[in-house]
C-alpha cells in the first residue's frame, strides 16, 4: 500500500522528532544546497507517523479545512536538533519554511480566520547520523511533498487557535494542514506536477504514480493530477461537508485561556 492513515504529515505544521519512525527507503534524488549543508548520502529518508484529520477526499477537505490556497515557499531555515539528539549522535534537523499565499481557492462558510497572506510551516529537513549534523540525508513524509523553494503547491489549511499544552504552557495560534493528502504539487499550473517526496515529477511521471479510483488510498491528488486548481476549487464548492469523526491528535490540550 503506497499510502495509509498511519503516514505522518508535516502538513500538520509541526512534528516531534521523537515521535517519527523512519525507513531506509530512498528515492532517486541527490539533494542540493550550500556546500556546508550537502549530505554525504544520496536518496531521501521516508518518515511515518499519524495524520491529524482525514484528508483523502473532497468531503474531508471541506469538512476539516478553513481555506484551500495556492502557495509558494519563499524562504527556509534550519531548525536545530535537540540537545538530546546531538548527545545521542543522530536525529532530525527540521526546516522552518515561509509560505506565500498566491491565491485563495476555497473558503469554508463560517471560517473565523481570514486566509493569511503568508505563514510559517515546519517541514522535514534531514536525518543526521554518526554524531555529525553535517552528515545528513534528506527527509520527506511518505506520500507527500517535502515543501521546497522553487516549487508551488495547493494546500488545505485549518486554523488552530492558541492552546495550553501541559508542561509547555501556551502555544500561539497557527495554520496547520489536515493530513498527508492535504498538499498537492502545483508547478506550471498543473496539479500533481512538481516536487513530491523530495524529487521533481513531470506530469507523465505524476500520472504514473497516481492510484486507480478503486484503490482504498485513492485521493484528490490522484483524481486531479493533470487538472487545474480552478477545477479542484469547483469540486470543493460543490461538495457538502460531512460529519467530523476524528479529533486533533492534541485533543487533550486545553484552550489557551486555561493556562496558568
Amino acid at each position: 500500500m503506497r499510502r495509509s492513515a498511519r503516514i505522518t504529515t508535516l502538513a500538520a505544521g509541526t512534528v516531534a522528532a521523537a515521535a517519527l519512525a523512519v525507513t531506509g527507503l530512498a528515492v532517486g534524488h541527490t539533494p542540493t544546497g550550500a556546500a556546508a549543508h550537502e549530505p554525504r548520502h544520496t536518496g531521501v529518508v521516508i518518515a511515518h507517523g499519524a495524520d491529524r484529520h482525514p484528508s483523502q477526499t473532497a468531503t474531508d477537505w471541506v469538512t476539516y479545512a478553513d481555506h484551500v490556497v495556492e502557495v509558494t515557499p519563499v524562504d527556509e531555515r534550519d531548525i536545530p536538533p535537540s540537545q538530546e539528539e546531538i548527545d545521542r549522535g543522530e536525529g532530525v534537523i527540521l526546516r522552518g519554511v515561509t509560505l506565500r499565499v498566491d491565491k485563495v481557492l476555497w473558503t469554508r462558510s463560517g471560517a473565523t480566520q481570514a486566509a493569511p497572506a503568508s505563514f510559517d510551516w515546519t517541514a522535514y529537513g534531514w536525518q543526521f547520523t554518526d554524531g555529525d549534523v553535517h552528515n545528513r540525508t534528506e527527509m520527506a513524509g511518505e506520500g507527500q511533498p517535502r515543501i521546497e523553494t522553487g516549487h508551488h503547491y495547493v494546500m488545505a489549511l485549518e486554523w488552530e487557535a492558541p492552546r495550553c499544552v501541559p508542561g509547555d504552557g501556551e502555544l500561539p495560534g497557527r495554520w496547520r494542514g489536515l493530513g498527508s493528502e492535504s498538499i498537492i504539487p502545483y508547478d506550471n499550473g498543473v496539479l500533481g506536477e512538481g516536487e513530491f517526496q523530495g524529487r521533481p515529477l513531470q506530469l507523465k511521471a505524476a500520472r504514473a504514480t497516481a492510484l486507480d479510483p478503486g484503490d482504498p488510498d485513492y485521493s484528490l491528488r490522484d483524481e486531479f493530477t493533470g487538472h487545474t486548481a480552478a477545477e479542484l476549487a469547483d469540486r470543493l464548492t460543490g461538495t457538502p461537508p460531512g460529519q467530523k469523526t476524528q479529533r486533533s491528535l492534541r485533543q487533550a490540550d486545553a484552550p489557551a485561556e486555561e493556562c496558568s
